[in-house]
């Protein structure tokens, strides 16, 4: 892996004398990675993921959002959860796309340790959150279905991810990402500026996948890229997304790689590493804004008039 110098200064807290790293991160995030949970708080984490306990406690730690993965009923709600069968995790059996939501909306997680937490739509999630236009998702899309009618569920299911957004505004928050190259193509389609990302087996092939079909990104675990595969994307154009990111070390390992998302199992730690950067890049940022304002703002000059002096008195 091709490291890039992470430490440019320590900032020392007067208060309790606490060090804080300051990374050196070049993206196309405006130099920022933008912290998302995996699931929420992710696999470790007493909250099943895609719960809404899971969701709500990822944001209150400070992370800019979380991805969830996103499935649908066989009437056309959106829910969150992640395995192919219920019966993995829940009370319930069967694929998601097989039950009505009012089938689906009274089960619940039976796992040890994730015992009563309820199964929730999209709907219940975004509705319960205030300010949610404020935050950042990512939609994974899990098409387990039962159909062979492609065409008609990928349509209600990119539907329903439309209305989300609108009713929510979330349509520059979101990231959406699929292994199905279709299904991104129609979401592309239907909101050609819908930030798409596709989910690939390897790095070369994800490349050229998002390059062809001109996404917006790629997402991809930890493992399988490296620092200099992302900085070759960011000089096509695309932002990467990495996931895999459970331990610290995994996690720092991650910052390095320069990534644009990270999608982390360790929410707090991860805050909390990338905080004093991420300070200086928002300032960095407003001031390129302001900037920016003030030039657009500033009165322009005609070259043909004349600076008429006023004349002394006397």
């Amino acid at each position: 892996m091709n490291k890039i110098s992470t430490l440019l200064f320590l900032l020392v807290a007067t208060s309790c004398e606490k060090e804080e790293v300051v990374f050196e991160i070049n993206n196309l995030n405006w130099d920022m990675i933008t912290v998302l949970g995996h699931g929420g708080m992710g696999v470790a984490s007493t909250y099943p993921m895609n719960s809404f306990e899971s969701v709500v406690n990822c944001i209150n730690l400070g992370s800019d959002g979380t991805e969830m993965d996103v499935q649908m009923t066989k009437d056309g709600v959106l829910v969150a959860f992640h395995d192919y069968d219920l019966s993995a995790k829940t009370n319930l059996k069967g694929v998601v796309n097989s039950l009505t939501w009012d089938e689906l909306k009274n089960g619940y997680y039976n796992e040890t340790p994730y015992m009563k937490y309820s199964l929730v739509s999209l709907e219940q999630v975004f509705s319960n959150i205030e300010n949610v236009e404020n935050y950042r998702f990512t939609f994974d899309c899990k098409l387990y279905r039962e159909t062979t009618a492609d065409d008609t569920y990928f349509d209600q299911f990119a539907e329903g991810i439309i209305a989300i957004a609108e009713k929510y505004e979330l349509q520059r928050k979101i990231c959406i990402e699929s292994n199905d190259e279709q299904f991104l193509s129609l979401l592309q389609q239907k909101r050609s500026r819908y930030k798409l990302f596709i989910y690939p087996d390897n790095f070369e092939e994800g490349l050229s996948t998002a390059i062809s079909m001109g996404l917006y990104g790629i997402t991809i675990s930890a493992n399988l890229i490296t620092a200099a595969e992302v900085k070759a994307a960011h000089a096509a154009g695309l932002r990467v997304a990495v996931w895999d990111a459970n331990s610290e070390q995994e996690n720092l390992s991650a910052v390095q790689m320069n990534p644009d998302f990270i999608q982390t199992d360790n929410v707090k730690y991860l805050v909390t590493l990338l905080s004093a950067t991420t300070e200086i890049a928002q300032e960095k940022r407003a001031a390129k804004l302001d900037s920016v304002l003030n030039r657009k703002t500033m009165p322009s000059i005609d070259s043909t008039s004349q600076i008429i002096k006023d004349e002394p008195a006397y």
